[in-house]
């Protein structure tokens, strides 16, 4: 299976990507559905990851931590897509947009813990210790990037 991935620039790919978001985080994890589309939702960049026929299977956003951090959150790949390889590719075009657009130096997140080997995989380091956001436990991970001169 080939997918596309799109930055979310028109309101029908960011209802889509709520939509990966919400079967994946709502749906399967149990999570608040008045939380999920938060304050600074809509500050945030979007990607949307599409298969052949058009349908979204994934997602995450990106928003400015702090000047030289950008946090990657909502990274959502539908359970009929895990483990394709299409997680890794929703990564690599963050961080390639960041490296290309930004003067970032490093992308963070907060991965659910049970996520954390995948993180890692893709080169991000896990800092300090494990704590509860939204009653689920998450690390706080980062990964340096290298700018091209």
């Amino acid at each position: 299976m080939s997918y596309t991935i799109r930055r979310s620039t028109t309101p029908e790919d960011l209802a889509k990507c709520h939509e990966v978001r919400f079967k994946v985080f709502i749906d399967e994890q149990g999570y608040d559905a008045a939380i999920e589309v938060d304050d600074i939702d809509s500050q945030c960049l979007h990607w949307l990851a599409v298969d052949q026929s058009d349908q979204a299977v994934g997602t995450a956003r990106l928003y400015k931590y702090s000047p030289t951090v950008g946090k990657v959150g909502r990274v959502a790949v539908l359970s009929s897509t895990r483990g394709s390889g299409l997680g890794r590719l929703l990564m690599e075009e963050i961080e390639k947009y960041v490296v290309e657009n930004t003067e970032f130096e490093k992308l963070a997140l907060s991965s659910q813990v049970p996520r954390k080997g995948f993180y890692e995989k893709v080169g991000f380091v896990a800092q300090g210790e494990v704590y509860l956001e939204e009653g689920q436990p998450h690390v706080f991970m980062e990964k340096k990037l290298t700018h091209k001169a």
